[in-house]
């Protein structure tokens, strides 16, 4: 059961995170292997923030990595700028053993919450999903706009946005755990 979310700051955290990353690599693509998931890590574990959600056992059963990226211009649309006010969502889980869309609803709040406290100033949230997943698409649609679709690391997705502030708000609507 849902427990707590926090930022990933050590690298005991970000181990977790890989392992989880890893153990979970399926659900973002079923074609996934192994070194195609280290790779992922390698390239953006430096550059992105990590916070996990725990069970009441202290255990992993959550990941959120996003990133700050520049308002869109460019060819890369979702590039890593430290001073950017989009964040990229590109990767959040819930393992499968957990999920329900109560706890999937609670751990985003606090994944909000923990965006919010870092920086404020954040102005639009942008994630996508694999366009062949039609719940979490039908999920997404409740608190954000698709605005578009794109071909994927490992096949179409669809592209998600959300005034930060009113996606802030609309989450911490929901009652407490």
């Amino acid at each position: 059961m849902y427990s707590y979310s926090v930022m990933a700051s050590t690298d005991e955290q970000k181990a977790q995170f890989s392992a989880f990353f890893v153990r979970y690599r399926e659900h973002f693509s079923r074609d996934m292997l192994l070194d195609e998931a280290l790779l992922h890590l390698l390239n953006y574990l430096e550059q992105s923030s990590i916070i996990l959600t725990y069970n009441e056992r202290d255990q992993v059963i959550g990941a959120l990595n996003y990133w700050r990226t520049a308002d869109e211009t460019g060819e890369d649309e979702f590039a890593y700028d430290a001073d950017g006010r989009l964040v990229y969502l590109s990767s959040a889980l819930i393992a499968p053993e957990e999920r329900s869309s109560r706890v999937f609803m609670h751990g985003f709040r606090d994944w909000i919450n923990e965006m919010h406290k870092q920086a404020p100033e954040l102005h639009t949230v942008i994630f996508t999903a694999r366009a062949d997943i039609a719940y979490i698409n039908q999920l997404y649609r409740k608190f954000a706009r698709h605005c578009g679709h794109r071909e994927g690391l490992h096949g179409m997705e669809n592209i998600y946005k959300a005034n930060f502030t009113e996606l802030h708000h609309f989450l911490n609507r929901l009652k407490s755990k």
